[in-house]
């Protein structure tokens, strides 16, 4: 049994473990009446964090043994009529993306910041006119290597307008608006995936027909945005309805891969995963197979034999795509459900002023390891169970931290005020092994682990939230 010593040293708690494993945790900040905040991480020796107090930008800095190292307002970002896109951090800086309304206007503008918060450099990425009836709504997608930002409008169902630029150079490095013929390309099944190369290829993919009915003409269609113009690819997805799906952009491979869940029949159980991998400026998949998932792997999954009642994993929903070096995925998944009632008979509605309830189910993950060539190399289960209630399951889910030979699974036992948290460090053959990570009683510690920032291969920053106060708790391997 790990364990773990406890110092407090200028209001910074230290617990170290025999292990190796350490954690320092912060200096409090108060952010009841915050807007919100954005993790920077670390540059050069300081931990950077971005608040975004409502009538003013701040950036607070924490030192080597997460004391509050100094706090600066960037006032020359003018909160009237902003809206922050993205904070995106560099090797030596970090940029601000944000949208801005002037007489009218919408204004795309980015400003970059040193180590020490100090403006550097800014630009107007584009100016999108006046448009009174339909105003941008602007969304953010940034590269593996986070200098590559492509900013897109999605607030017109008959166009695609997008921007690419380049943060080191500060220079835009394309400019598209095309019109769609057909608009219901867009909108007919989920929501648009999208993707992004380091080199600015921007990857728009939407599904068709994913329906018992059509399955004849299921299709992926890709449209593919960069300095040259527009690239359409349609993609046949085969006989199987899809339940869920990522896109990523493979930059050592120069290709674009997916992974995702599929189902034989109804979309509430999936039967299967499925890989697909596509070469730009290719007609069709380079690769395209669906793997079954085997009734042992269904059974330790669910903790029951299921013999012939092999229908598939309920509540399946695919969290993450990890690209391995050969060209091969690593697909993780989560079983999640929530079901909302009301705090009396009534269910599903409000009825007499009567509050309702939403109850949050965060369970199982679950782990495959596809091939190249899509076969499936290995599958893991990691069983927790998480459930807790109106709180939009902010403090559930986990955290994956990923170094060149392990991955490392952090998440809370429960979701109280007083709780433990364990880790599964799984291997890169499927192995794993659970442990216990660290106790929060009498620490006023409650930890967002969806929300934590892998600084380096041995280091992580987590926050937590403890009645109107953040610290962020710094874990070392």
């Amino acid at each position: 049994m790990r364990k773990l010593l406890l110092l407090f040293t200028f209001f910074c708690l230290t617990i170290s473990g025999l292990a190796g494993q350490s954690v320092l945790v912060s200096d409090p900040l108060f952010i009841r009446s915050d807007y919100g905040y954005e993790l920077i991480g670390r540059l050069r020796d300081r931990v950077l964090v971005f608040r975004d107090r409502y009538d003013n930008f701040v950036v607070q800095a924490f030192d080597a043994q997460m004391r509050l190292s100094w706090s600066k307002d960037l006032d020359d970002l003018d909160r009237r009529g902003m809206r922050v896109l993205g904070v995106v951090p560099g090797r030596n800086d970090f940029s601000v993306v944000y949208q801005i309304r002037r007489r009218g206007h919408t204004l795309l503008r980015v400003h970059k910041y040193d180590p020490g918060a100090n403006l550097i450099d800014s630009m107007m990425i584009k100016d999108y006119g006046e448009r009174i009836f339909n105003t941008p709504v602007l969304d953010l997608v940034h590269s593996d290597d986070r200098n590559c930002v492509v900013v897109y409008n999605t607030a017109e169902r008959d166009q695609i307008e997008a921007t690419c630029f380049l943060l080191d150079k500060m220079q835009v490095l394309w400019d598209t608006s095309s019109m769609v013929d057909d608009a219901s390309d867009f909108f007919e099944d989920r929501q648009p995936e999208t993707a992004l190369s380091n080199a600015g290829a921007f990857f728009w993919i939407t599904e068709r027909n994913n329906r018992k009915g059509k399955l004849d003409r299921h299709e992926l269609k890709i449209l593919r945005f960069d300095g040259a113009g527009l690239h359409t690819n349609r993609t046949p997805l085969g006989a199987y309805l899809t339940v869920d799906s990522r896109f990523i952009f493979d930059n050592l491979n120069k290709r674009l891969s997916a992974a995702g869940l599929w189902t034989e029949k109804g979309r509430e159980r999936s039967n299967g995963a499925f890989y697909l991998s596509i070469v730009p400026g290719l007609d069709s998949a380079q690769v395209l197979r669906y793997e079954p998932f085997d009734e042992k792997f269904i059974s330790i999954l669910r903790q029951k034999d299921v013999g012939e009642d092999n229908r598939g994993i309920a509540d399946a929903q695919l969290r993450e795509l990890l690209l391995r070096q050969d060209g091969g995925i690593i697909m993780v998944a989560e079983r999640y459900h929530e079901i909302q009632r009301g705090a009396a008979a009534g269910r599903g509605f409000f009825r007499d002023g009567m509050r309702m309830i939403v109850d949050y189910y965060y369970d199982d993950v679950f782990v495959v390891a596809l091939q190249p060539n899509g076969q499936a190399q290995w599958k893991t289960a990691l069983h927790k169970k998480q459930y807790s209630q109106d709180d939009e399951g902010t403090f559930s889910s986990y955290f994956l931290m990923r170094n060149a030979d392990k991955m490392r699974f952090f998440f809370n036992d429960e979701i109280k005020y007083e709780n433990t948290c364990s880790e599964y460090v799984l291997s890169a053959i499927g192995e794993f092994d659970r442990n216990s990570l660290l106790n929060t009683l009498n620490q006023s510690l409650r930890l967002r682990f969806r929300d934590a920032l892998q600084l380096n291969a041995s280091e992580c920053i987590v926050p937590s939230e403890y009645r109107g106060r953040l610290k962020l708790v710094l874990l070392r391997f």
